[in-house]
């Protein structure tokens, strides 16, 4: 290989990732995730694989492309400067999409550059500070499987007992809020105290609810809730009322967060923030503000041997990710599922993001796309709804 290489193609195909049974929550029933996979080829021929789990990008990728083809690979900062604009909005184009699927391209350039160093992506971050990362194990009442709190605490404990799971997190706001605390309370009851880490209302509850369902929570000793109203104004409404419960979001506002003290914790994935390098500035900037730092799950695997390095060479990620792993049906990486035992996964020693697709699982959730459509949502009444059509608050 040459010492210096340069973009030769970058290419992006839109994927579903299929669940084995539809999950439910406050949005409605989702049946599978729809993710964006992304190859970056350089002039020797050495391909680096990224993914931006925001649905497809496809298109807005490729156009990205047609700026890039000749840039040496090492330049980064070179690279995002061609595809993002430097003020971090845009009258014109949708700048989240810009900083997501640039992020992709960029994920796909650090395993690239990693694949030619021969080494695995962790010692090109600055090398590791851990060797195992740690996941909770994730709930929720999905059709044909968990319908009811007893099913769920019953699969809980089956995940215990089958892969000694410590921590578990999932959904609130599918059923009244007597029902799942029920449910919630029979957990604290089966799994022991603490095991019941996150749960997440996806914006269910108005602001009189959320105070109702917080105080109980913290009464069950569960430390921490994501997104219990619709915005964070409303968030910090419970904070100012004094409720004893940590907040987390997927909405990625720091500065927000350092001036309002809401919410206490981000979860994001890796694209979100324009790529690796932002990554790594989101959470150093976060644990010097005090405030936590995880990635969510929902990705064809890509993206989650990123957080596996990623994690592996910051010290202060130090909370448990999400895991839907065992949710879904099929994932676009050789290696197969990712599979906590005892909560964590080892970091890949291969080259690069240590995974490499699976050409065929590629085509096949490829075609899952192009005839579902994205975000494939079910209900059991109506098998033809939008995602987020079904929301509701209580």
């Amino acid at each position: 290989m040459t010492s210096t290489s340069t973009i030769a193609s970058v290419t992006a195909t839109p994927i579903n990732v299929p669940m084995s049974a539809p999950y439910r929550f406050s949005f409605g029933t989702l049946a599978s995730f729809t993710s964006t996979i992304i190859e970056v080829v350089d002039s020797d021929g050495v391909v680096g694989i990224g993914e931006s789990p925001h649905g497809d990008l496809s298109a807005l990728v490729e156009r990205m492309a047609q700026h890039l083809i000749g840039l040496p690979v090492d330049t980064l900062n070179e690279a995002e400067g061609r595809c993002v604009s430097r003020a971090g909005f845009s009258l014109w184009e949708d700048a989240a999409s810009e900083r997501r699927a640039f992020g992709g391209i960029e994920i796909a350039l650090w395993d690239l550059r990693a694949r030619r160093a021969d080494v695995p992506l962790v010692e090109l971050l600055g090398g590791r500070v851990r060797d195992t990362v740690a996941f909770t194990e994730y709930f929720a009442f999905r059709e044909g499987e968990e319908s009811t709190g007893a099913e769920v605490v019953r699969y809980c404990a089956r995940m215990v007992e089958e892969f000694d799971s410590p921590l578990f997190e999932g959904k609130l706001g599918v059923f009244d809020v007597e029902t799942e605390m029920a449910m919630v309370r029979d957990l604290v009851h089966v799994l022991g105290p603490g095991k019941v880490l996150r749960l997440d209302a996806n914006g269910a509850y108005t602001v009189p609810t959320a105070r109702t369902v917080c105080r109980r929570l913290a009464d069950l000793g569960v430390a921490w809730l994501e997104d219990p109203c619709r915005t964070l104004d409303e968030t910090a409404r419970l904070r100012a009322d004094g409720v004893p419960i940590s907040f987390s979001t997927h909405e990625v506002d720091l500065v927000r967060a350092a001036r309002h003290g809401v919410p206490d914790a981000f979860c994001i994935d890796a694209s979100e923030v324009c790529g690796v390098r932002r990554t790594q500035d989101f959470a150093r900037a976060c644990a010097a503000l005090g405030i936590d730092f995880w990635c969510y799950s929902g990705d064809g695997g890509v993206m989650t041997a990123l957080y596996l390095h990623l994690t592996a060479s910051e010290p202060s990620m130090i909370r448990p990710h999400q895991s839907l792993f065992r949710f879904t049906q099929d994932v676009v990486v050789e290696q197969g599922h990712f599979s906590p035992v005892s909560g964590v996964l080892a970091v890949p020693d291969g080259p690069g993001l240590g995974v490499t697709l699976d050409r065929s699982a590629l085509a096949r959730m490829h075609e899952r796309f192009r005839t579902e459509g994205a975000m494939a949502a079910t209900s059991a009444s109506d098998h033809d709804v939008s995602y987020g059509s079904e929301f509701r608050q209580q």
